[in-house]
């Protein structure tokens, strides 16, 4: 779990000091290295739950799958994307301004590999 706050500190730091100098697929792969790194901490946050799934005692449960793929989806789209399809967000659109803070698509990721793992837990 420390290796995977590194990886995640160390792409927050390369994001935040790019100085507009990564091309656009440079800042797509940082961001979806950054979401998937906060994905795999949230999963691995459920530990005791995997090794329950591993032993064979797991069951499906469709109530928090659905949104955890949602929230997925939506958290592994880089930030680039929702300013390339919306425009510059003002503050009166919550909704989408969760998408374009970088910490916010940290959180959301990380919830939804916490989700992840309890959608198959008993």
């Amino acid at each position: 779990m420390i290796l995977l706050l590194y990886l995640i500190v160390n792409v927050y730091y390369n994001l935040n000091h790019s100085d507009g100098s990564l091309s656009e697929g440079e800042f797509s792969l940082l961001y979806t290295k950054l979401s998937l790194w906060a994905f795999l901490f949230g999963v691995l946050m459920e530990w005791n739950g995997i090794s329950r799934i591993i032993q064979g005692e797991w069951k499906f449960n469709w109530v928090t799958l659905i949104p955890t793929a949602i929230i997925s989806i939506l958290v592994f789209i880089p930030n680039f994307y929702w300013v390339k399809w919306y425009g510059a967000i003002g503050p009166e659109d919550f909704f989408l301004n969760i998408f374009q803070i970088p910490e916010t698509h940290i959180i959301l990721a990380v919830l939804a590999g916490t989700l992840l793992v309890r959608s198959f837990e008993k």
